[in-house]
């Protein structure tokens, strides 16, 4: 076991963070078992939460507002969805009626809230519709975001959820990224752009419909290219615009240090795939879970990888690299046999508040629950340090 720890300064990314102030979101419940979802693994939890609601979360276009070059603000409402179309391609948009008008809905996010209090959906839909955002969660709110291929239920992060529930004075929040999971939309490798906008929608709702602090966020592997951007941008609103940090505590689990030119995401398939891209325009691969899932790989996927700037970490970290409020944690298994384990030491370099934990003979997604009392301890100690 290694422990190393340092400074840290905050980070920005060239994406837009800027979440909307004024957007209002809806609920909808969902119409299916939650923790089924096909293609994936059934999802085994140790210590089964008393209180979580699951839930959709979608965009409408009603209040958005683009200027050129910029990136969307992101309100939501929720809306039904039948129980066995749970996964559409692309940006779906539905026109349904909200407040005698009809607005076209985008892709939905499956949601689920793990919360001190018990909430009923009445009360989470009476909440959001609500101008009134006071004394409905009393508790900071802790998001989890998971890694690529996988979901918001795969084992490690909902026995993370439930065991990071029962020792910190918080709520906790897991949600599937577009095209992922219950989530709508299509399934992309190389969209960390519109992953990190899922992350701004969630960290939107908690923070302007819930009316809720969000106390820490969490990403695995591919999910921490979003928290360390927002991470970065919390710290440069901090930094530049002398704005009060409120969150300041975010946790990388088995995070990659991508560098634009080195890290090609076509190296990572094998030759003959490689070659079938070469002729038809794209390849399919496997889930790496065994499950049976089959990913299709496009040329324009791969070539969009260059022009993502949630993927160039050098750029990530830049205000990362200076001192401010806000605080890192990252967690590797020295036996991580996707993302190597010197990346979490280049993380340790280059972030100044930055707290290392190597966990030993733990793979990429730390056999499952195996080091889960290790890693919930480190995140709790962490997170108590921070406030």
């Amino acid at each position: 076991m290694i422990d190393t720890n340092k400074n840290v300064v905050t980070s920005d990314s060239s994406t837009s963070a800027e979440t909307a102030q004024t957007c209002q979101h809806a609920v909808s419940p969902f119409l299916a078992n939650p923790r089924e979802c096909h293609g994936y693994p059934p999802s085994y939890v140790k210590n089964e939460p008393k209180n979580e609601l699951n839930f959709f979360l979608t965009n409408h276009s009603d209040q958005i507002q683009q200027d050129e070059g910029a990136k969307k603000k992101r309100g939501g409402i929720f809306k039904m969805m039948p129980a066995c179309n749970l996964r559409k391609k692309g940006k779906t948009k539905k026109c349904v009626e909200t407040q005698n008008k009809c607005v076209e809905t985008e892709r939905s996010l499956a949601c689920s809230l793990v919360s001190r209090e018990e909430i009923s959906f009445e009360q989470l839909e009476n909440q959001v519709s609500s101008s009134s955002k006071e004394n409905f969660i009393t508790k900071p709110v802790i998001i989890i975001c998971h890694g690529a291929m996988s979901w918001r239920n795969q084992m490690l992060l909902i026995n993370l959820s439930s065991e990071l529930f029962t020792c910190l004075d918080a709520n906790i929040l897991r949600f599937d990224f577009t095209g992922n999971g219950q989530s709508e939309g299509e399934w992309a490798m190389c969209n960390f752009n519109e992953e990190y906008e899922d992350l701004l929608t969630v960290i939107d709702f908690v923070t302007n419909s819930l009316g809720c602090q969000v106390g820490c966020v969490i990403g695995h592997s591919k999910g921490t290219a979003s928290v360390l951007s927002y991470a970065s941008h919390v710290a440069k609103q901090e930094l530049e615009d002398g704005k009060d940090v409120i969150c300041k505590c975010f946790v990388n689990l088995a995070g990659r240090y991508r560098v634009p030119g080195i890290h090609d995401p076509l190296r990572k398939f094998g030759e003959e795939q490689r070659k079938e891209m070469l002729e038809k325009g794209f390849f399919e691969v496997k889930s790496a879970w065994g499950d049976g899932r089959v990913f299709k790989v496009t040329k324009e996927d791969l070539d969009a990888h260059k022009f993502q700037s949630v993927a160039d970490t050098p750029k990530v970290l830049v205000h990362l690299k200076k001192d401010s409020s806000v605080r890192v944690l990252t967690i590797h298994g020295d036996d991580d046999e996707v993302v190597p384990v010197q990346d979490a030491f280049r993380f340790n370099e280059e972030i100044v508040n930055h707290s290392l934990h190597v966990i030993k003979q733990a793979n990429h997604n730390f056999n499952g629950i195996k080091h889960i009392d290790e890693m919930v301890s480190q995140i709790a100690t962490f997170y108590n340090s921070v406030y």
